[in-house]
This record gives C-alpha cells, structure tokens and sequence, in this order.
C-alpha cells in the first residue's frame, strides 16, 4: 500500500509542475512538503494531510518561487543551473531568509539569491531590483 501511495505521490507531483523536476527529485520534493506540512500544523488547531500540504504548497511555495526564477536575470544568473536546481537553491534560500524576517516573499528571496550567489548580467541586474528594504 505505502508504496502505491509514494507511486501516486510522485505521479501527482510529477504532472503539477510539468517537467521541471525528474523522479530523482522526488524525495526532496516530498521532503519540502513534510516541511510544508509541518509548518502550517503548527499554526492551527488541527492536523492538515499531506494532499492538503501538497496542495498548499505548489501554491505557496513552488508557483511563486518558479514565477521569479523564470525571469531573465534570475535564470541569466545561473545559466548553468536547471530549473530544479535553482528552484532547490531558492527555496532553501527563502527558508533561511524566513527565519530572520517572516515576511520576505518569493520573489525578493529569487533576487536576493541572484544578486548574492550570481554571475555576470544576470546578477547585476538582480542587484538593482532587489529592493533594498527586506520587509
């Protein structure tokens, strides 16, 4: 049974963001949800599954993350990266911007990623983008 759900699992997360992730990042992913999951639990009185943190997540961390690495200076600044890796890079960027300002987005940790760890046009103009106010 645990392994048909894994199977559906993946299936599901697989076909929600397109091809952006392959069957080797599946545990990560998967990782990030238990996180996911974990967090919003404790935030309110009862116990979410992990569909619902699944759910939650593609719409609270993977669109709004995928939205900003998908611009030009963000991805120019890691020509070399795919897709995945950057969106790994950046979603564990914005968990440690989290914990010092809880109310960073998105798309100020994909900038701030860019101008910090980038190279070349893509950095540089992350740079001027990247507000210069956290929250």
């Amino acid at each position: 049974m645990k392994d048909d759900t894994s199977k559906a699992r993946m299936d599901y997360l697989m076909t929600s963001t397109g091809s952006v992730f392959n069957k080797t990042d599946y545990q990560a992913l998967s990782d990030q949800i238990e996180v996911h999951k974990y967090l919003i639990n404790q935030s309110i009185p009862w116990t979410i599954t992990w569909d619902d943190a699944a759910f939650s997540w593609l719409e609270n961390v993977y669109l709004p993350i995928m939205q900003v690495i998908k611009k030009w200076e963000v991805r120019d600044a890691f020509a070399h990266k795919t897709l995945a890796q950057l969106f790994f890079d950046v979603s564990n960027h914005w968990y440690y911007l989290l914990e010092k300002h809880p109310r960073i987005s998105a798309d100020y940790a994909a900038m701030d990623y860019a101008a910090t760890y980038g190279k070349g046009l893509g950095k540089l103009f992350s740079k001027l983008q990247r507000p210069n106010k956290v929250a």
